[in-house]
């Protein structure tokens, strides 16, 4: 009866035991839960909170253009090679290399002694048959003289004149004279030196007809008029420079598939902004012009193939996509057709972090 008792009694301790252990268990698993339910709510309440911080410019309105780009390298219409028309030593050198001319301005003078014997005798022999001329014809007058005599006077009087005027022309030809006005851009003789007829002895550059030549593809042929404006831009300076199309070659060079537009600068150009043959620029031809149109930043369009589109920010930092659909395209905007108006903030810097779910905060740079 002892035994029996003691064995009740360890099976009933055995079974409060159990349940202890079930009981501390269940409370350790439902605290558990509670704390990961509660971890899993406040993280999502932090990732609803996440603000990008972004870059913003507004979309404004002015003028889009339609452009053509390309290179080309500036060149003189007006260039001359001077060049002796008499042979003899050059007796003085009247010009340097960077000396602006005139037209008939003297370069250089030749040694002119025979020249100037020979225009001597050959008016001296003009004046003598030209008076008996005017004599035997106060003679025929008076019967005195025969029409014959008279007009072989005037035929030899005629050729006396030519020779006169040829001597003269030689004379003359001892000054080397400017064909153009212009810049002396090469000198290539001294003093003392003998030259020979159609000897090259300057070069002048007229820096006032300056112009450049463009070779463009066949399918633009339509686009292009002329007088359409010009701006070239060059190395040694950060003015754009104005110009316009000045002609249009007629024809299409079949071996090429290109045709040439001869571009001139615009009148006082090249003085005002010390311009000079050879000079490489670029060049922006304006093709066509769209008035007081929506213009919006390159930076703040995405692309995607053929579509194109921007991240609006809302009146709460929330941001909405818009799809646009662009027109012309500058260096650093684009014109937009329709897709969102005038005034509205779009992101720049930082929209390929964003979606439509996003807040934005707009960071202000302060110069």
């Amino acid at each position: 009866m002892k035994n029996l008792f003691i064995l009740v009694l360890l099976l009933a301790l055995i079974s409060c035991s159990k349940e202890n252990v079930d009981t501390k268990d269940t409370s350790k698993n439902q605290s558990t839960e509670k704390t990961s339910k509660k971890d899993k709510k406040g993280k999502s309440k932090k990732e609803e909170e996440v603000v990008i911080n972004v870059e913003a410019t507004k979309v404004t309105t002015g003028d889009a253009v339609l452009l053509f780009k390309t290179t080309t390298i500036l060149e003189a219409d007006l260039e001359s090679a001077v060049t002796s028309k008499a042979s003899g030593i050059i007796l003085k050198v009247n010009v340097e290399v960077g000396d602006k001319v005139k037209a008939g301005d003297v370069l250089a003078v030749l040694e002119s002694d025979v020249q100037q014997l020979n225009y001597q005798s050959a008016k001296a022999n003009y004046q003598k048959v030209l008076n008996n001329f005017e004599r035997a014809k106060s003679l025929l007058k008076k019967g005195l003289a025969n029409k014959e005599s008279v007009d072989n006077l005037k035929f030899e009087s005629q050729a006396l004149k030519t020779r006169l005027q040829q001597a003269k022309l030689d004379l003359d030809f001892t000054k080397i004279t400017a064909p153009i006005s212009g810049v002396v851009t090469k000198r290539n003789i001294k003093k003392g030196n003998l030259i020979q007829t159609n000897t090259q002895v300057y070069e002048i550059v007229n820096f006032d007809s300056l112009q450049a030549v463009i070779n463009v593809p066949e399918d633009k042929w339509n686009v292009f008029k002329k007088g359409l404006e010009v701006d070239f831009l060059f190395t040694s300076m950060s003015q754009k420079v104005k110009g316009h199309i000045l002609r249009i070659d007629p024809i299409v060079d079949s071996t090429t598939g290109t045709f040439k537009v001869v571009i001139a600068l615009d009148e006082g150009a090249s003085s005002q902004y010390h311009l000079r043959p050879g000079l490489f620029g670029k060049t922006q031809i304006i093709l066509n012009k769209h008035v007081s149109t929506l213009l919006i930043s390159k930076n703040a369009v995405i692309r995607e193939d053929d579509n194109a589109f921007v991240y609006e920010i809302n009146q709460d930092n929330t941001v909405t996509k818009r799809n646009l659909v662009l027109g012309y395209e500058m260096d650093d905007a684009l014109e937009v057709i329709s897709g969102i108006e005038v005034d509205k903030r779009v992101v720049t810097t930082g929209k390929n972090n964003l979606s439509e779910e996003s807040k934005v905060e707009v960071i202000e740079y302060k110069d």
